[in-house]
């Protein structure tokens, strides 16, 4: 802020002098007279071109007083979020998975993963599993095979899940083995996370119990999207012998089909959750 301040112009019309009787003291006084007056008008002059030079004084008064707009301090930069892997197979095209959004299916942040009852690919040749084909893509070509299309962790039932992207989520009541007992899943297809191939990566949660969204539904990253079941006492349990959530990573053009390709989940949820226990949930 700068402030105005005009000096006093000041002049000294006066003349000092004694008037003499002689006619040359006179002319003298005349020619004194002469410069004096011309010396005021000049002052006058010079002062009227200073005055028009110079604002009103009374408005150069407010404008001094006036506020002052001081810039707006920029803030500070978010500090970088460590690199990491996405973990799912044909993502090459995800740089920096920070901008995906996203989301624990269970639990919070610095919860563990939970106990893995069966992994992707578990078949023993005796059991069930001969029933369930697995449709998997984690070798880069669509392989019928026999085996587990998911992992199982173990939770308790009516456990919260969560959509770990945002997408558009649908309801599954006839996800079920053939011949066996009819299960529920909910599938969420991402809106932001696509495979290197542009088809939509969905996520796939089996054995629910509750749906918390309409079919067809966006919903955001973070959602609640269904309660866990699987316990053989719940609605939706399906073919399933204890409390537990099913999960699948698809990677298909039509993810809703029920012979949509998978891939292996493991690596992805492993190292979502360590991530999250160390790293702030912007990150994510």
């Amino acid at each position: 802020m700068h402030n105005i301040e005009l000096g006093s112009l000041r002049t000294n019309p006066r003349g000092t002098g004694v008037v003499w009787a002689t006619m040359d003291i006179n002319r003298l006084a005349i020619l004194v007279g002469g410069i004096t007056i011309g010396a005021v008008a000049g002052a006058a002059l010079q002062f009227s071109s200073v005055s028009a030079a110079v604002p009103d004084v009374r408005h150069a008064s407010v404008a001094a007083s006036a506020p002052v707009a001081l810039p707006t301090p920029s803030p500070s930069p978010s500090p970088s979020c460590p690199p990491r892997t996405l973990a799912i197979a044909f993502t090459g095209n995800v740089t920096d998975p920070s901008v995906l959004g996203l989301h624990l299916p269970w639990g919070r942040p610095g919860d563990p993963e939970g106990l893995m009852v069966e992994d992707y690919g578990a078949y023993n040749g005796t059991t069930i599993r001969k029933h369930l084909p697995v449709h998997d893509v984690t070798t880069g070509s669509l392989v019928e095979l026999f085996g587990h299309n998911a992992i199982d962790i173990a939770l308790d039932s009516g456990t919260p899940l969560y959509t770990v992207t945002s997408g558009t989520a649908y309801q599954i009541t006839n996800w079920t083995i053939p011949g066996f007992p009819q299960g529920w899943a909910a599938v969420v297809v991402s809106d932001v996370l696509k495979d290197d191939q542009g088809d939509s990566i969905a996520f796939l949660y089996g054995h629910v119990r509750e749906f918390d969204i309409q079919n067809g539904q966006h919903v955001d990253g973070g959602a609640l999207i269904a309660k866990s079941g699987g316990d053989p006492d719940d609605p939706g349990a399906g073919f399933s012998d204890m409390a537990n959530v099913h999960f699948e990573v698809i990677e298909s053009p039509q993810p809703l089909l029920a012979h949509a390709g998978t891939v292996n989940p493991h690596q992805f949820l492993e190292n979502l959750y360590a991530y999250a226990a160390t790293n702030p949930a912007r990150c994510l």
